[in-house]
């Protein structure tokens, strides 16, 4: 008897083949039959007549191993599986929660918090990736998750928070970390090279974590050095990484954010009425080709051998910490440290005027040359605050700074520092060349999302209080919608395989991201006609429609629309296994 079957859908397998009509059967968590199940019984029948049936869906780029240890992870997480997701990878931009070593403990639990929201000493009960997955487990899991391990993480386990490159002594610490990492089952190393302390590194060092990875057979993922007029420099030196070693790259949430040199103002000029042009006067403005040449040069590199993807985050707006956009220089040593400078007018100043003035410089080590100085390049108005920890300055979420200084009586830049003092460092915001929602800066990144090398993700950083950001509730039926249905840009099978079997492939997941006799049993069944989204970025907290049935290693966590509480069906996926 099979534990489960799914009648009569359109069965979409995640490879790209051709959907074709035919049933699903599950016993054990595993998949045992796929098209043809015969005709023995089963304890539960799902008909899914008119109904499409594919892989769960995997997120490729995701923050939430940070709330997988928590009690109540299954409702925070609740958004993501709504959304058809059955498998995450954490660990992501040099944040990574599964290695937490004795050495820089408080450094390390501090630069977590700043994504996560919330005190961290009390949650943080292991040392090493080993007793993070164990405690996961022990606790349930409402889906699956692999894990990188952390560049950042490690670098500040090595050598604390400094504004400089490693010593020798440092370097070989790091290396062990790493290597003791993947042989827990860690599936690679993520960096985050925007991010301080990353942004202290040179290629050398990349390189020679690259090393490690390559014994391991580990992937090497990246939040480049630069998003802006730098990009082609940030993304070579990704490239030398795997022409080196020979790893698989993956490039995180790649996009195109325009900057001149010396021409700050002029550039946001010219992104803004072009956005205007396009919105309000629907002038054809064919934006989507500025990322075209960064795309074919990841083509080139893939024909000389380098084995390179990219993930992209279906949304007009980016989000990170408050923290980034400052100077590095302001975080050395330790957080508390730099909420003490920033409690100084004369180092308010000085930082001001480096955000004003000093230009973003290849490779973005020294001073105030970091490529984050997005308040340089998008404006004051170009950030507004995501997420706070406490109740006393929600009224602040989804406000530019300009708009929070108006209401106050203050100056953007003391709002700034302010509130990094009040909330301890622990702020998100959204970061926009223009507002929010908005179509033109969606558009830039059509030719990336439609490419057969990139894949959607949610880049989720979800709290368990504060404003979210719409894709971590809609992310993947926003992305099949836009571009099987509302532009017909990509056939549904080819959709399906950027959001399962090739996510699996990237990241070296067995028996996940495809509908094959033997497969883990991680199923979506969706309606094509009924999938939208109604989330955006002013009211991001909404469910999608058409996602109907989800299961997880077999077992149903939605079921005819509504979430399953308690159904923790979830698992770690490690590196091997």
């Amino acid at each position: 008897m099979h534990d489960m079957l799914i009648k009569d859908g359109t069965i979409i397998d995640g490879t790209g083949k051709a959907g074709f009509r035919g049933d699903i059967a599950i016993t054990g968590g595993r998949i045992t039959a796929v098209g043809d199940a015969g005709e023995g019984p089963a304890r539960e029948t799902i008909d899914a007549a008119g109904k499409i049936v594919a892989p769960g869906f995997i997120d490729i780029h995701s923050h939430a191993d940070f709330v997988m240890p928590l009690a109540d992870h299954d409702r925070i997480l609740k958004p993501l599986v709504m959304q058809g997701v059955t498998t995450f990878v954490g660990g992501n931009c040099g944040f990574s929660a599964a290695y937490v070593p004795e050495k820089n403990r408080g450094l390390v639990a501090a630069h977590l918090e700043n994504l996560s929201g919330r005190p961290m000493d009390d949650i943080i009960t292991w040392r090493t990736p080993a007793e993070y997955f164990d405690t996961v487990r022990a606790k349930g899991m409402l889906l699956n998750m692999g894990v990188l391990a952390g560049h950042g993480t490690l670098r500040i386990a090595s050598s604390g928070l400094e504004t400089r490159l490693l010593f020798p002594d440092e370097m070989k610490a790091m290396e062990r970390l790493l290597e003791e990492s993947l042989e827990m089952g860690c599936l690679g190393l993520s960096t985050g090279l925007q991010y301080f302390p990353g942004s202290m590194s040179d290629t050398d060092e990349l390189v020679r974590m690259g090393s490690v990875l390559k014994k391991y057979g580990g992937i090497f993922t990246s939040h480049l050095r630069s998003y802006s007029h730098t990009l082609d420099l940030a993304m070579e030196e990704v490239f030398e990484v795997g022409r080196q070693n020979g790893v698989r790259l993956q490039i995180s949430h790649l996009y195109w954010q325009p900057y001149s040199r010396g021409m700050a103002a002029v550039t946001r000029q010219a992104v803004r009425l072009g956005s205007f042009a396009y919105n309000r006067l629907k002038l054809p403005i064919p934006v989507e080709k500025g990322l075209v040449p960064k795309i074919r040069t990841i083509e080139k590199r893939r024909r000389e051998g380098i084995d390179v993807h990219f993930d992209m985050v279906p949304t007009s707006q980016g989000f990170t910490e408050l923290l980034a956009f400052l100077p590095p220089y302001v975080s050395q040593g330790s957080r508390a440290q730099a909420l003490g400078r920033l409690a100084d007018r004369a180092f308010r100043k000085r930082v001001l005027h480096d955000i004003d003035h000093v230009e973003p410089d290849w490779p973005h080590r020294e001073g105030a040359t970091w490529s984050f100085n997005y308040l340089k390049m998008t404006g004051w108005d170009g950030l507004r605050v995501m997420a706070v920890p406490t109740e006393a300055n929600r009224w602040m979420e989804g406000k530019t700074f300009p708009e929070i200084a108006g209401e106050t009586g203050g100056e953007a830049f003391d709002v700034i520092c302010d509130l990094l003092i009040e909330e301890n460092g622990q702020v998100l915001v959204f970061h926009t060349p223009t507002v929010p929602d908005d179509p033109f800066v969606f558009r830039s990144m059509w030719a990336g999302f439609t490419h057969p090398l990139s894949m959607p993700a949610t880049d989720a950083i979800l709290r368990p209080v504060g404003r979210p950001a719409h894709v971590f509730y809609d992310c993947f039926p926003r992305f099949i919608r836009a571009f099987t249905g509302e532009r017909r840009m990509l056939a549904m099978e080819e959709a399906i395989r950027k959001i399962t079997s090739l996510p699996a492939e990237v990241m070296g997941l067995d028996k996940r991201g495809a509908l094959a006799r033997g497969f883990h049993a991680d199923i979506v069944v969706f309606d094509r006609a009924r999938l939208r989204s109604g989330a955006d970025f002013y009211n991001p907290e909404v469910h999608p429609e058409g996602i109907e049935h989800v299961l997880v290693n077999g077992k149903a966590v939605v079921r005819e629309g509504a979430f399953v509480p308690g159904m923790l069906a979830g698992d770690v996926v490690r590196r091997g296994a």
